[in-house]
């Protein structure tokens, strides 16, 4: 009958098809090996069962189905593998049927996980399901992970900048140069007759009477030469003395 089967003559009884097999006809010489995608855990069985969804069977003869594993899933029955979670998703548990989409704040760039990456500092990720992250604008900085928006990048402060895409800090500008704006990726260098002699300014300072500076960029100022004097603020250049004159100080600000 079927389920059973006998491959010797001269017999009085027949065989069960053994877990893994089935016959599914009368008078069988022979067991069928249960396929791929199918099992059979029990004896003298007239078919194979398909693997349920959320489980494979890759082999032949097979007596049980196996769940699919961390990152991958499989939504249909009688199947021989699982589908690998697609970029932008992830599968957290074994014998899943579907996948599930990263979350706002988090992304996956691979294949086949069963996780999701924070949006790292510097970065922000606004929609589900991505796999990848945005950066923040150069002049703009996040120091915090797991962003969902835009609105989270910070612009970077009067007397800072930043100078990159993807940056978790702001740099604050250094002595010679100043920043009077927000959202800056540069600092701007100190004009001729003036200085910064500090970090993370806002303003650069004029050069006082008496001194001057000729170059950009500068943290301090030169006093007059003797022989030279400054009579006005901000000044790029000494004067010399007159004919018929002379001075022998530094610092000199009047003819």
């Amino acid at each position: 009958s079927p389920g059973t089967y006998q491959p010797s003559s001269g017999q009085v009884s027949c065989l069960d098809a053994s877990p893994g097999y089935y016959v599914g006809t009368n008078a069988s010489s022979s067991q069928t090996p249960c396929s791929p995608g199918t099992y059979q855990p029990s004896s003298g069985q007239v078919s194979c069962l398909d693997a349920s969804p959320g489980y494979y069977v890759s082999n032949n003869t097979s007596t049980s189905q196996t769940p699919c594993s961390l990152g991958t899933y499989q939504p249909s029955s009688g199947q021989s593998s699982c589908l690998d979670a697609s970029p932008g998703n992830y599968v957290p548990t074994s014998g899943s049927t579907t996948q599930s989409a990263c979350a706002v704040g988090t992304y996956q760039p691979n294949s086949g996980m069963a996780y999701c990456y924070q949006a790292s500092p510097g970065n922000y990720v606004d929609s589900t399901g991505s796999s990848n992250q945005t950066p923040c604008n150069a002049g703009s900085y996040n120091p915090n992970s797991g962003s969902i928006s835009s609105t989270e990048c910070i612009m970077a402060s009067p007397g800072h900048f930043v100078s990159h895409y993807g940056a978790s800090n702001q740099t604050a500008c250094y002595p010679g140069t100043y920043q009077p704006s927000p959202g800056a990726y540069v600092c701007i260098e100190a004009s001729q007759g003036h200085y910064v002699p500090h970090n993370g300014s806002v303003v650069q300072y004029g050069c006082w009477i008496g001194t001057f500076q000729p170059n950009y960029g500068m943290t301090y100022c030169y006093d007059a030469d003797p022989g030279h004097y400054v009579d006005q603020p901000n000044s790029a250049n000494q004067t010399l003395c007159s004919l018929g004159t002379y001075n022998p100080l530094n610092g000199s600000d009047n003819a």
